[in-house]
């Protein structure tokens, strides 16, 4: 029984970690949510979710700077090497 409320609470905690990224990607802020994803919840989150809501990139232009970074489709942040997420971040920020 413990553990069954010890995992209820994990998976509320995850979506709470995706929809805080996913709220904060939304204004314009996925520079924030990237370079704060050390955090083990939040580094759960779908690179192309956080990329799909951002403003000014949308799922066309998200999907195709994941294509030119080599991001895998269904990466997590925690899956995106060092240089992956900086040039993630430097491509996100020039854009929003």
């Amino acid at each position: 029984m413990e553990s069954t409320t010890t995992d209820r609470e994990t998976v509320v905690l995850l979506r709470d970690a995706r929809i805080a990224a996913v709220h904060e990607s939304s204004s314009g802020n996925v520079r924030v949510v990237l370079e704060a994803a050390s955090s083990s919840f939040t580094s759960q989150v779908y690179v192309v979710k956080l990329l799909d809501v951002a403003p000014g990139l949308g799922k066309v232009a998200g999907r195709r700077l994941m294509a030119e970074l080599g991001i895998e489709p269904l990466s997590r942040v925690c899956d995106l090497t060092d240089l992956q997420r900086r040039s993630l971040i430097n491509a996100v920020g020039s854009s929003s």
